[in-house]
């Protein structure tokens, strides 16, 4: 049954989407209910054990109160009393407008009565003979004060049990959540990877019957045939290739088919190609030129005086790639869909990666050059829709993770109220959790805005030695916190240079924090910076914990976490992959070099933009 390549891609493509977006969303409703759960601990708990030691602690200081008037020193009791009855009074009001655990209200209810029943013992207490005071205060007072602190220590423990509850409830809900989304990230990977193994094999097999059949042409057997394949966009080549066939077999019957043969091969194979293909001399006429080019772009044959005349103007980069075709003798070759070119039709919008490489010339022919625009519009609008959905959510993700960074930051401030060591390590770990959620999003951001922002590189003349000495100055304070020596080598190149200063100060930035990251303290990190006529070579070393080989090749991928250093979390990637695609906005690369426990070497190569 034959189907559409498009329909497969959208289907494959589709299930895996639902598949990350099932995952996000288990980890968004996670967060979500890991956050009610300790607003829940801070709402129904906190305020309580705030109010009911600060009730103890007034309670404590009345009864000292008392004590200093039965010895005779009214003038410090009598104050100390009534401010303190006032803490107490309010301290009570927070309780009894907070009951939230079943016996709590009858606890805070007992607490009152007693409370009561003291205050006015402890009036008839202060009204009595100085002498006469002592007695009365250990007979009555003192049972009275101790049964009310009892009471006390009751609803703090009421609500220091329920605490300790939530706290386990909410650590099996984490582990029900990562189980979770264990089973879905498996499930998404199990799936991707029989979509990887599966697609190609759809578009391979038709393929190998064209290769097999142009083979045969090539070596002069005109009377194979070309099976239906089962893909609709390969059905017009292979009704092409069986017009070619039929025609080539009426050709080989005159001495001029078989000279034409081989270029009417050539001929019939671009023109039976969907995506536009032109052959250009070195003059800028254009030798050859497929239907698809003629129809999107409007070229035709004709001469570099001809197609001027007539006002037809090849598109500029497909103008450019033929110009450095010529120029090098060698392939262009775009490296990602950030380079492709928009072009406007009557259908809209679309874009093509050109591609261009010289074509073998008999001795006496004028050199050619064969330039392809391949359409990438589905998949530039997949990566677009790609971005958009990674911008989209960690946008999303920015407000509750501010508001969650507050809260924890509030909690750990000294008027907030004094925490147990189990709250205080809960809170710092929410603490640090949070900064790191917040890192990843600020980093995700950036990839979505470069990647955006592709090609529009606004170039200034920089001195290397003062970028390098701005990025050292800007970590600063983060390697003296490990206890990192951070330094620039001598010898940096004197005289400005074309670049993107903003950007590569990102690409540095990022290198540096990593490197800083992955040393232990006591270890050095060192910026270094080199320059020839054509490139300028930036270098960030470092004498950490270094790189398994078998993680080389895949540590600028996004989705690679691969293991924090001595001291520090596991990385999630995304700054290495940030400084990888500012390099290649600037036509350059990054090279790395790492021995396992005596660190790495990252290299950042920028061809100069005067070069």
């Amino acid at each position: 049954m034959r189907s559409s390549l498009r329909t497969r891609l959208q289907l494959g493509l589709g299930a895996i989407a639902v598949a990350v977006a099932l995952l996000s969303l288990a980890a968004v409703l996670a967060l979500d209910r890991l956050g009610s759960a300790v607003s829940t601990i801070l709402k129904e708990n906190y305020a309580s054990v705030v109010a009911c030691e600060q009730m103890k602690e007034a309670i404590e200081r009345q009864d000292s109160a008392v004590q200093f008037a039965a010895s005779g020193r009214e003038d410090i009791g009598r104050p100390m009393l009534e401010s303190n009855r006032k803490a107490f009074d309010d301290a009570f009001a927070r309780e009894s407008g907070n009951i939230t655990l079943p016996g709590e209200g009858e606890r805070v209810a007992e607490i009152g009565s007693l409370y009561r029943a003291y205050r006015e013992r402890s009036d008839e207490v202060m009204s009595l003979p100085a002498a006469a005071r002592s007695e009365a205060y250990f007979r009555d007072l003192l049972p009275r004060f101790t049964r009310i602190k009892d009471g006390i220590h009751g609803v703090l423990r009421l609500n220091h049990e329920h605490m300790e509850r939530a706290d386990r409830e909410g650590k099996r809900l984490a582990a029900r959540t990562v189980t979770t989304a264990l089973v879905v990230g498996v499930l998404a990977v199990l799936f991707a990877l029989w979509f990887a193994w599966w697609f190609p094999r759809a578009i391979v097999r038709p393929l190998e019957g064209f290769t097999r059949a142009a083979r045969s042409i090539g070596e002069g057997d005109f009377n194979g045939k070309v099976d239906e394949p089962q893909v609709e966009e390969l059905a017009p080549l292979a009704e092409a290739f069986t017009r070619m066939l039929v025609r080539l077999r009426a050709y080989r019957e005159s001495s001029l088919g078989e000279l034409l043969a081989a270029k009417d091969l050539a001929r019939s194979t671009l023109e039976c190609l969907l995506d536009p293909v032109v052959v250009f001399d070195r003059e800028g006429g254009v030798l050859l030129a497929n239907e698809a080019a003629e129809q999107v772009f409007g070229l035709s044959t004709g001469s570099a005086e001809e197609l001027r005349a007539a006002g037809v103007r090849a598109p500029e980069a497909l103008a450019l790639a033929r110009d450095r075709v010529f120029a090098t003798s060698e392939p262009v070759l775009p490296r990602s869909l950030s380079e492709s070119m928009a072009w406007r039709s009557a259908e809209g919008e679309r874009h093509y990666l050109v591609r261009a490489a010289p074509l073998r010339a008999a001795p006496g022919e004028k050199p050619s050059a064969i330039v392809l625009a391949q359409d990438v519009t589905r998949f530039h609008r997949i990566d677009e829709l790609k971005s958009d959905m990674v911008a989209t959510v960690s946008h999303q993700f920015k407000t509750p993770l501010t508001s969650l960074r507050m809260a924890t930051h509030l909690l750990l401030e000294p008027r907030t109220g004094p925490l147990t060591a189990s709250q205080l390590e809960l809170v710092t770990t929410a603490r640090d959790d949070t900064e790191r959620l917040r890192a990843m999003v600020e980093d995700l951001l950036d990839v979505v805005r470069i990647e955006a922002e592709a090609g529009a590189l606004h170039r200034a003349p920089i001195e290397p030695a003062v970028l390098l000495s701005e990025v050292v100055e800007a970590h600063r304070a983060l390697a003296q916190e490990k206890g990192v020596r951070l330094e620039v080598e001598p010898g940096s190149p004197e005289g400005a240079v074309s670049l993107d200063a903003e950007r590569i100060a990102i690409a540095l930035a990022n290198l540096v924090s990593n490197a800083v990251r992955h040393t232990p303290a006591g270890g050095r990190v060192a910026l270094a910076a080199a320059r020839d006529q054509s490139t300028l070579r930036v270098t960030v070393l470092d004498t950490g914990d270094g790189i398994d080989p078998a993680d080389l090749p895949r540590i600028f991928e996004r989705s690679v976490s691969l293991p924090g250093g001595s001291e520090g979390p596991p990385g999630h990637g995304l700054g290495l992959t940030i400084a990888r695609e500012i390099a290649m906005q600037h036509g350059g690369e990054i090279q790395v070099t790492s021995q396992l426990g005596k660190g790495s070497v990252f290299t950042l190569v920028l061809p100069l933009d005067d070069a």
